[in-house]
């Protein structure tokens, strides 16, 4: 299912837009749900973060696009983005918030279709598992390889990110069940830890990026090393230092 979000206040734009995607998903075998939006403000109020495009006007009342495109860069790093405008001028400045392309209004469908065959291709090589995490009044999109661990203290678990650390209410066996056990391995009955960023073990100590410690639990370590092992794609592994 591709989830599509329009934030556009034109009727008659939104409606031609609506209909050039569900016939392209048609011709496509596609399934799609698209929600539309008659301003910024509601499409940023209500983010749940669970939209694989996004097609974002310029030119709106209240906010333009690209001050609601920084704004959305501030809660979801990955969303693709595409404008859809008649100001192409400044479409072009969409590097500043990443954006993915961009359509020139009045649209044309084999235009638009070539976009969104692009825009597809993109998704379907970026196949990443993505989480979607309520922190606090914030919904945060991230992918699960940036997660370098997780813990939990008190029923909060806390993400540790490339860039930031990111607390929700929740369960281990929730983060369990959520990231791929190839890549994640249980460290202590606490902590979950992305074995890629493992830069060595430390008798009971797992060093990852950044040089922090965590640690191993006597219970654990076994099942604990094997996943590493198995990681690596050896069969055995030493228990000491790696």
């Amino acid at each position: 299912m591709l989830h599509v979000a329009l934030v556009e206040d034109t009727d008659r734009d939104a409606e031609q837009l609506t209909a050039f995607l569900q016939k392209f998903a048609q011709q496509n075998n596609l399934e799609i749900e698209i929600t539309r939006f008659e301003n910024p403000l509601l499409f940023l109020h209500g983010y749940k973060g669970d939209y694989d495009i996004v097609f974002m006007d310029i030119d709106m009342p209240m906010m333009s696009g690209m001050e609601a495109a920084r704004s959305l860069r501030k809660i979801d790093q990955h969303v693709m983005l595409i404008f859809v405008t008649a100001l192409a001028r400044f479409a072009l400045n969409g590097y500043e918030v990443d954006a993915f392309d961009f359509i020139v209004k009045p649209i044309q469908e084999n235009f638009f279709n070539a976009k969104i065959r692009r825009a597809l291709k993109k998704l379907d090589s970026e196949q990443r598992t993505k989480l979607l995490i309520k922190s606090g009044d914030r919904s945060i999109r991230i992918y699960a390889d940036e997660i370098i661990y997780v813990d939990i203290f008190n029923h909060v678990l806390s993400f540790h990110t490339e860039k930031e650390v990111i607390s929700t209410r929740g369960t281990m066996k929730d983060v369990q069940e959520t990231l791929d056990s190839s890549t994640f391995a249980m460290c202590n009955k606490s902590c979950v830890v992305n074995m890629r960023h493992i830069q060595m073990i430390d008798s009971n100590e797992v060093v990852i990026t950044g040089g922090e410690r965590l640690s191993i639990s006597r219970p654990r370590k076994t099942e604990f090393m094997q996943q590493i092992a198995n990681y690596y794609g050896n069969q055995k592994i030493n228990m000491g230092r790696f």
